[in-house]
């Protein structure tokens, strides 16, 4: 005669049900406590994700990677150093004072000085400080120059609260001639050689633009980014951000 499965030869003891249970409930308390753990984690790395990163307070002036320091400084070659000091990466424009007709500055001197200006597309880089759990009340670009001045290159400190324009320009290219190229053009045009002048790499709404000023009858002029040819005035405009 068979025995029936439910029958009690086949019945588990209470220990062994005993044993299952409680194995059963460390099961869940574990489950449980990862998680929580797990929720623990991303709660603190989304917490830290939504807040703005800062930024960092200027390094002390640096001779490295400034192309012809102090005296004969190549202000196109030193943008490379310029980017890396910078904390923005994109480029609103370039400003040499006291460019010599060679298109070097001599930074030790009164009149020489390189300034380059950058910024970042918007909620990209330093941001303002703010509440936590809270948004940002505008779109902020930053704006950070970076000098060359006698004693090296030297960050100024970030404008992390300017905002973006309505319409944001597009960031300048790397400059396809130097500051010795349009000098050349000035030669050209009876502007003395012994003379300094001050050098801009901007946008204008003809696109990238050299702005040259002089002290001479004919020492200003604009020259599109190529340094081929001279812009007319309405090309001339700077529309850069």
């Amino acid at each position: 005669m068979s025995t029936y499965p439910n029958s009690p030869a086949h019945s588990p003891d209470p220990a062994s049900i005993a044993r299952f249970r409680r194995t059963d409930r460390l099961r869940g308390l574990l489950i449980v406590g990862l998680t929580f753990v797990l929720c623990l984690v991303i709660s603190v790395w989304a917490k830290r994700k939504s807040q703005p990163r800062l930024a960092t307070p200027p390094a002390p002036p640096s001779t490295a990677g400034v192309v012809g320091f102090p005296n004969a400084v190549d202000a196109v070659k030193t943008l490379a150093r310029a980017r890396e000091v910078s904390q923005r990466n994109l480029l609103r424009g370039i400003s040499a004072e006291g460019v010599k007709s060679d298109g070097t500055i001599d930074v030790a001197g009164p009149l020489g000085r390189i300034v380059y200006s950058f910024q970042s597309n918007a909620g990209e880089g330093p941001q303002p400080p703010r509440e936590p759990d809270t948004l940002a009340r505008h779109p902020y670009c930053g704006r950070q120059d970076i000098k060359v001045l006698k004693d090296g290159i030297v960050a100024e400190a970030d404008a992390a609260e300017n905002i973006c324009a309505p319409k944001p320009s597009d960031p300048l290219p790397e400059p396809h001639c130097s500051l010795a190229d349009v000098w050349a053009h000035a030669l050209t045009r009876g502007v003395p050689k012994e003379r300094h002048a001050r050098i801009e790499y901007y946008r204008s709404s003809a696109g990238p633009a050299w702005r040259f000023e002089a002290a001479h009858g004919k020492g200003r002029f604009v020259l599109y980014g190529d340094c081929k040819r001279e812009l007319e005035p309405k090309e001339a405009v700077n529309v850069g951000q």
